[in-house]
């Protein structure tokens, strides 16, 4: 799953992966930041797993990570990434339940 994630991306072909706890999507992730060296943008419906996550890509993987969720400052300080830019934001999803 992993390496085919990672050769789909460098191919130009887009992928999704669905799998459980533990099962290694971090690594897949964090090869496409570290190899492509754009800004990439992670959807978590969990704030616990944002935090997880944004601790392990910046000591494991040494990926500038941020976590943006309803928790973030407003302040237009934080926002201004020109002199501390990030490379892997956390967003977290916002579902709405329909009746």
């Amino acid at each position: 799953m992993q390496l085919r994630a990672v050769l789909a991306d460098q191919h130009g072909l887009d992928s999704l992966i669905s799998a459980g706890t533990g099962s290694g999507k971090t690594l897949p992730t964090a090869l496409k930041v570290l190899l492509d060296l754009l800004t990439t943008i992670t959807l978590s419906p969990l704030k616990r797993l944002q935090v997880t996550q944004e601790n392990d890509f910046n000591s494991r993987y040494g990926i500038r990570t941020v976590v943006i969720n309803e928790d973030t400052s407003g302040d237009d300080s934080w926002w201004d990434v020109s002199h501390d830019p990030f490379t892997l934001p956390f967003l977290q999803v916002a579902l709405e339940k329909r009746l």
